[in-house]
């Protein structure tokens, strides 16, 4: 109130005492003249100061993160509603709202969005690790011999391929990737958990996702190197030592789990105030990410290094995987996903001057499983139980988005373009559209299964 009677009162002596003649004194003119100034000083540093609250979250950001946030509140629902992997909606979604749908983001590289994309990919492969069920490998290692084999196979076709096509390492690593949520999600759906088949499916789809990540690792420090021995080595040296201090860690671990149980089942307990467990869980993703690009190798590596460290080390997770998986598929995942979308260069004449690549990428993925997959017939499963088993392996979105991010990160070197990279993408949306709905019929006998929708909890439909 004083401050509106000051400003009346100065309004007054400039303009209404001049027109009764009246001339202001000098003093006060000068007085008046620092208060101008000093406004126009303040109005300058206003427009040149650093942004307060959260740094990088602009207007548009902020706008940006308010549409991401919509969607990923609404797609796991309408994912159900149509059947499709929640992964994809979400693609899907990010696409609509991007630069190559209706165009309400105008900039998805903006640095705050990145980061949430980039810690969601970080959670993505850190759960991926966390996942691994090393009580299950010890005490079925004979029994993975085969899935080792079958999937080694699966790349050694899918790089022969590739190469012949002219579409290089990357492609052919992508091509055979397999990954295992949609494929537990479909076995879970069809109540095949306990039988022989869902666990010879889960094997292979599990070993599968190993030597894909072990693959990516060594042609990540390959295309790093390029093609240069020494670098080669070197990054190889880098990586063992990481893989020894990962050991070591996971070792020192398992020996303090002994001496201190106490602690141990503080961070497995789902009703600890201070969420414990959650911290150690971020604690170690961070750390071994710091230690990832400490060695020269991809930081995103480390975050799976770190889930499965922590997976080695408590075999029963009890409620701490729940925990973690909560918080990544609940909000960071989904970001990422969304974000993904948003960046794809997608179009109806893309897709139409692209149909035929796109297609023979979505043929490929399944006959580079079939081709060694029917090494699974000496198990004694039958020709239609191996046709939808690879008709679940070659729908492995996740991981296609995982290693064309990555490739995206050096194009000049790995080849993967955002034009590439896009086509890749539409092929694996394809498939995890297609494939599923094939392996649903042959496990049912070839009966209808539209009326059955993909029931996907949070840890498992981000396939």
């Amino acid at each position: 109130m004083r401050l509106i009677i000051v400003l009346v009162a100065i309004c007054m002596y400039m303009f209404a005492l001049p027109a009764f003649g009246v001339e202001p004194a000098p003093v006060v003119s000068e007085a008046i003249e620092h208060i101008e100034h000093g406004v126009q000083a303040v109005q300058h540093e206003t427009e040149h100061a650093e942004p307060h609250g959260v740094q990088g979250l602009g207007g548009s950001s902020a706008f940006t993160l308010v549409l991401m946030t919509l969607g990923a509140i609404a797609m796991p629902s309408l994912a159900k509603r149509i059947a499709i992997p929640v992964a994809v909606a979400e693609i899907l979604y990010g696409f609509v709202i991007g630069d190559s749908g209706f165009g309400f983001v105008n900039d998805p590289n903006d640095q705050f969005i990145r980061f949430l994309s980039d810690l969601g990919f970080a959670f993505f492969l850190f759960l991926a690790g966390l996942e691994i069920d090393f009580r299950e490998i010890e005490n079925r290692l004979k029994e993975l011999i085969l899935p080792f084999i079958v999937s080694t196979l699966a790349f050694v076709c899918s790089m022969s391929i590739s190469h012949a096509l002219g579409w290089g390492t990357w492609m052919g690593l992508a091509i055979g990737a397999t990954s295992v949520p949609l494929l537990l999600a479909v076995v879970r759906e069809m109540q095949l958990g306990d039988t022989a088949l869902g666990k010879n499916m889960i094997a292979f789809a599990a070993m599968g996702e190993l030597v894909t990540i072990f693959l990516l690792s060594g042609i990540e420090i390959r295309t790093v190197a390029d093609g240069d021995l020494g670098d080669t080595i070197l990054g190889f040296v880098l990586l063992l030592s990481l893989v020894v201090v990962a050991t070591a860690g996971a070792s020192l671990l398992r020996t303090l789990q002994w001496w201190r149980p106490g602690l141990f089942r503080q961070m497995i307990a789902h009703d600890d105030p201070s969420e414990f467990g959650i911290r150690v869980g971020f604690a170690m993703m961070f750390f071994f990410i710091g230690l990832s690009i400490l060695a020269h190798v991809e930081p995103f590596l480390g975050a799976f290094v770190a889930g499965a460290i922590l997976s080695f080390v408590i075999r029963d997770k009890g409620a701490l995987e729940h925990k973690l998986s909560s918080m990544a598929y609940g909000f960071f995942v989904p970001i990422f996903f969304i974000h993904v979308g948003m960046r794809l260069d997608i179009s109806l004449g893309m897709l139409t001057a692209n149909i035929g690549d796109i297609l023979l990428l979505i043929i490929i993925m399944f006959v580079v499983k079939l081709i060694p997959s029917l090494l699974m017939m000496l198990k004694g499963i039958s020709l239609k139980e191996v046709l939808a088993t690879c008709s679940l392996l070659a729908a492995p979105l996740t991981l296609v988005i995982a290693i064309m991010e990555l490739g995206l990160h050096n194009p000049e070197k790995t080849g993967i373009t955002p034009e590439v990279s896009a086509k890749m993408i539409a092929a694996g949306i394809f498939a995890s559209l297609i494939y599923p709905s094939l392996a649903r019929r042959l496990l049912k006998g070839g009966a209808s299964s539209e009326a059955t929708a993909l029931e996907s909890d949070v840890d498992t439909a981000h396939a």
